[in-house]
């Protein structure tokens, strides 16, 4: 929750923004990052060497309740 809430405030950012913004390693974060765009909440595109993650719109009342709905939809 807290990653959809960082992409919402500060927009596309690439892998190693998004793990500088926590407390958590890599892989944690792209695990995250990867359930997230499996499930229609977030849309990633890679620019070069470097992957960004950015909202897809499936939330538009960006409301907790729908990530959290499409994330148990999805699993």
């Amino acid at each position: 929750m807290e990653i959809y809430r960082f992409l919402k405030e500060n927009g596309k950012n690439n892998v190693s923004t998004i793990v500088g913004a926590f407390k958590l390693t890599q892989p944690t974060i792209s695990y995250h990052l990867k359930e997230m765009r499996d499930a229609g909440i977030l849309v990633s595109q890679k620019l070069g060497k470097e992957v960004y993650y950015s909202l897809s719109g499936q939330c538009p009342s960006s409301t907790e309740d729908c990530v959290l709905n499409q994330l148990k939809f999805h699993n």
